[in-house]
């Protein structure tokens, strides 16, 4: 891979001063929103903080916490429909710019030859609907929504992968009112002028992050 391994527990303080001042995957999209939005200036105010040595600046987002309580037990299913053992709890660092970082959902052991993103559904009927999205553009990378293009294509970015699995998932109740539990993962593939685009921003980004920091 092209980056960095370091083996550590996601979200504990040393992940988070891991991310600190570090542009993540998860928020590429920020960094590529327009520089006049909120979701730009907020993002960018967020990493001059950092920069300057604050902490606990980012915030978590409400809808994050359904992910997060159901993380496990996605992990857990992947392992056992794909017959493979992952590894969770990492950071990874691009070797080419040390201020690119990702905090994968999982890595297929043991050679780290795959990873993935995991999209816990808190609804049935919005899992079948991004499956169904999912099947009907596979072997593209148009295959997932586009809220989570950057963060995925930036994934492979940082690892220099040729593609990256999208994973949706389900606990609840079925549309029957039955039990279910499901999982569907798509390959994404590279795309390479998305990247070349994200690279571009986001060396503009912290430029500008330095430059008000102070610290150009």
């Amino acid at each position: 891979m092209d980056c960095r391994v370091i083996n550590i527990t996601q979200g504990s303080d040393e992940w988070l001063d891991l991310r600190r001042t570090r542009i993540t995957c998860s928020r590429l999209g920020d960094v590529m929103a327009k520089k006049d939005t909120k979701r730009y200036t907020k993002y960018r105010d967020e990493k001059v903080k950092e920069l300057l040595g604050h902490k606990g600046v980012e915030d978590t987002p409400e809808w994050a916490e359904h992910g997060k309580e159901n993380e496990g037990r996605a992990l857990s299913a992947y392992e056992y429909k794909f017959e493979v053992a992952v590894e969770h709890n990492i950071f990874l660092i691009s070797n080419e710019y040390d201020w690119l970082s990702c905090s994968p959902d999982l890595l297929e052991l043991p050679n780290y030859d795959d990873g993935g993103e995991i999209k816990c559904r808190k609804l049935y009927k919005n899992y079948r609907e991004e499956v169904k999205y999912a099947v009907k553009n596979e072997d593209t990378s148009n295959c997932l929504p586009a809220c989570d293009r950057h963060q995925v294509q930036g994934a492979m970015w940082v690892t220099g992968f040729r593609r990256w699995g999208y994973i949706n998932y389900y606990i609840g109740s079925n549309l029957e009112g039955g039990l279910a539990q499901k999982i569907h993962r798509v390959w994404v593939p590279r795309n390479q002028k998305l990247i070349d685009m994200m690279e571009i921003r986001c060396l503009e980004f912290m430029k500008e992050c330095y430059e008000r920091a102070g610290l150009a």
